[in-house]
């Protein structure tokens, strides 16, 4: 499901309450029949992948990288991982290198290939929630990224936030969410 509209208009928020790291300031989110709230939020997130706009490389290796130091991901599910998020063929001529802190030696679109290769390793995650995965991409990685989230969703529900067309059309179901006004900010009073 693609959650469509314009940048600025609050899918990435949605997203951030879905995954239980925002309040809700009215209503409230249920997972499976289940309240999102403080008792809850760490069992369902268990559940979910996130893979948010800002992917954060760590300094080390690849492998540890999508890993993120998990005992139970074992070299052939990162290799899996890797293969799905089209990671390997993008450094094979790098192979064993180690990456700076904060992605030194990668692309923009290297680093949301590895953002994706963590994503796909999380097997056990029944919930995919991904943020604006192709902005600043090239259309060819775009579609790239756009396919290997429809390879990972096969048995899972991914929830994507995107102003990328292109993507929403390649989602089976688009949520147009609408654009909001903004409020002006109201003065406050000066205190006697």
């Amino acid at each position: 499901v693609a959650l469509w509209s314009p940048s600025g208009s609050g899918k990435s928020l949605l997203l951030a309450q879905i995954a239980g790291l925002l309040p809700v300031q009215q209503g409230r989110i249920e997972l499976d029949g289940e309240v999102l709230d403080e008792g809850s939020a760490a069992r369902l997130r268990c559940r979910m992948g996130w893979m948010g706009q800002q992917t954060h490389v760590f300094s080390g290796s690849v492998p540890r990288n999508i890993g993120l130091g998990r005992d139970k991901v074992s070299a052939a599910q990162i290799a899996a991982a890797t293969q799905q998020a089209h990671l390997d063929e993008a450094l094979v001529s790098r192979a064993g290198m180690s990456l700076g802190e904060g992605g030194a030696g990668l692309s923009g679109g290297e680093v949301v290939r590895l953002a994706l290769a963590r994503l796909a390793v999380r097997e056990e995650a029944g919930l995919l929630l991904v943020d604006e995965p192709t902005a600043h991409l090239d259309p060819v990685t775009a579609a790239q990224i756009a396919q290997a989230l429809r390879r990972m969703a096969k048995g899972r529900t991914l929830l994507v936030a995107t102003h990328d067309a292109q993507l929403a059309a390649a989602m089976d179901r688009v949520i147009e969410l609408p654009v909001l006004p903004l409020r002006p900010l109201q003065a406050e009073e000066p205190s006697a």
